[in-house]
């Protein structure tokens, strides 16, 4: 953690991470996820915040560490 830190790209991909679970903590707290509004006709809103939250850190990981790591 203290190498990830200690740069600024690794600063940004940890403010990336942060961001994405406030985001679902605020979203879960206004209700977001208990409603029963279906996308697709299948997919439900909980499961289409969890493939967006999955997403973004897949994306942030792939991006930071084939990118910017800087134990190559």
């Amino acid at each position: 953690m203290r190498e990830i830190a200690g740069h600024w790209p690794g600063r940004i991909f940890l403010l990336v991470l942060l961001l994405s679970v406030v985001v679902m903590a605020v979203l879960v707290a206004q209700g977001i996820t208990e409603t029963d509004v279906l996308l697709f006709g299948w997919m439900t809103m909980p499961l289409v915040l969890g493939i967006g939250f999955i997403l973004v850190w897949l994306v942030a990981y792939l991006i930071y560490f084939f990118h910017f790591w800087p134990y190559r």
